[in-house]
């Protein structure tokens, strides 16, 4: 087989051209930091980076719920927080007029001051959060509460706000307006007191005092429900934390490459190329005389 100038000449711009390719892939790899480019580059490593990123984007819609109920359930103990100041004032004003040195007149100006209590009581179960009724349950458009008098609701609010928090764990955000205000006795308490106040009953105001010292229990019951959810809401968003680092962690063990190892085999390459550079600058230099020397 002869052997011609013109085969020297493709075969060495082959390698050339082969040399420049390895060129280009290893500074795409140093500048980039990613081994895997396409899928081609590695179709098993590249379907875990894939599997990687899902699995990512959906920690990252769990930490979202998360912070979003976060939000709710914070709204809700605010919320308590303020009903049990609204219930020990309500309390101190009826222990002030169950005494002998009230009157009539006494009691129906603390009545007026109680009647405040029972609307800012209502005002506080109608609370919006994010443009939602925060204890509306399933009807979180239409505000729980109507009037300041029993029976307060012409429909009562039901049901309950959940979000995924994490795979297939759901969680209640806060309770609904029955459940705070109607089923805690808050509001009956409260009206109750009112009503013995305004009628000058000293044994309706005794009664009042008992149901709101239950509608207090209630009330801390109730906290002590919210700070169990606000607990499950840290514990579950440091797990969801720790498992976004390992999947970070084992998606950059595949994708990324090693910078050292990258720079080495650019360097590499990039010395191969000059010497096929300077081997055909000396093969296309070649003549017949050269051949027969």
């Amino acid at each position: 087989m002869r052997i011609t100038n013109g085969i020297i000449q493709r075969s060495a711009l082959a390698n050339l051209q082969l040399n420049m390719r390895r060129i280009l892939e290893a500074q795409e790899q140093a500048t980039s930091g990613k081994r895997i480019r396409a899928a081609s580059d590695d179709p098993i490593g590249a379907s875990q980076v894939m599997q990687a990123d899902g699995s990512l984007r959906a920690l990252d819609q769990y930490k979202r719920n998360i912070a979003s109920a976060t939000a709710r359930v914070n709204a809700e103990e605010g919320v308590l927080d303020r009903l049990t100041e609204l219930l020990d004032r309500a309390k101190e004003l009826g222990i002030s007029q169950a005494g002998s040195n009230a009157s009539a007149a006494t009691r129906l100006t603390t009545k007026a001051e109680v009647d405040q209590l029972l609307a800012a009581a209502v005002q506080l179960g109608n609370q919006r959060h994010e443009g939602e009724y925060l204890f509306g349950g399933s009807q979180s458009t239409t505000a729980p509460f109507q009037t300041a008098s029993p029976p307060f609701a012409a429909a009562p609010p039901t049901g309950t706000r959940t979000t995924e928090i994490s795979a297939s764990q759901y969680l209640a955000t806060n309770h609904n307006g029955t459940e705070v205000f109607l089923d805690s006795n808050v509001l009956d308490a409260l009206s109750q007191l009112s009503t013995a106040l305004g009628a000058n009953d000293l044994p309706g105001i005794q009664t009042a005092l008992g149901a709101l010292d239950s509608a207090h229990d209630a009330v801390q019951n109730l906290f002590g429900d919210v700070g169990a959810r606000s607990s499950q809401l840290e514990v579950t968003s440091s797990n969801l934390v720790a498992l976004d680092t390992q999947l970070r962690s084992f998606k950059s063990v595949i994708e990324d490459v090693d910078m050292e190892h990258a720079l080495t085999e650019l360097v590499s390459r990039q010395t191969a190329y000059q010497a096929a550079m300077l081997s055909m600058s000396r093969v296309m230099g070649l003549n017949l005389a050269d051949y027969l020397t």
